[in-house]
């Protein structure tokens, strides 16, 4: 057999190993698992998170500040993932499902807390060197802020 795909197939199965940590650790609240999760340098792609601007957020620290700004409305909030991860090269993606209790806190929100929401998203992540390093995030915050009773 061919070593290349032998260590290709190893690099798939850490990154998605990697990233079934990144759901069931990190976005669990776990946050001292970032470090061992992405680069010091790994870039957050999300809204008006851009790398090179006021709002860049990087690192495991900037990780972390997004997963809690992501988590604090929310109690009980879990993640569990429908389709993948699929690795292709060095980019892995996979759509995850969010469920959670509404605690109040999201501006124009008219849900009371206590509200039970669900939402869904699709996450591609770079991986090199056996850590994340970049991140693009695409979730249907439309229907979370339907599910809020924020007017759009």
């Amino acid at each position: 057999m061919n070593n290349r795909l032998v260590e290709g197939h190893g690099m798939d199965e850490a990154a998605k190993k990697l990233y079934r940590r990144w759901l069931s650790e990190l976005w669990a609240g776990d946050h001292d698992v970032a470090a061992e999760l992405v680069s010091e340098d790994f870039a957050i792609h999300h809204g008006e998170i851009r790398p090179g601007t006021e709002r860049e957020l990087v690192g495991p620290t900037g990780l972390v500040k997004l997963v809690e700004l992501g988590r604090q409305p929310f109690d009980e909030l879990r993640f569990t993932l429908a389709v993948g991860p699929i690795v292709e090269g060095d980019l892995l993606s996979a759509r995850w499902i969010g469920n959670g209790t509404y605690t109040g806190g999201v501006a124009g929100a008219t849900a009371v807390p206590g509200t039970e929401v669900e939402f869904a998203g699709n996450d591609i992540l770079r991986f090199r060197d056996g850590r994340f390093v970049a991140y693009w995030v695409c979730s249907d915050g439309p229907w979370l802020m339907k599910q809020l009773g924020v007017d759009g």
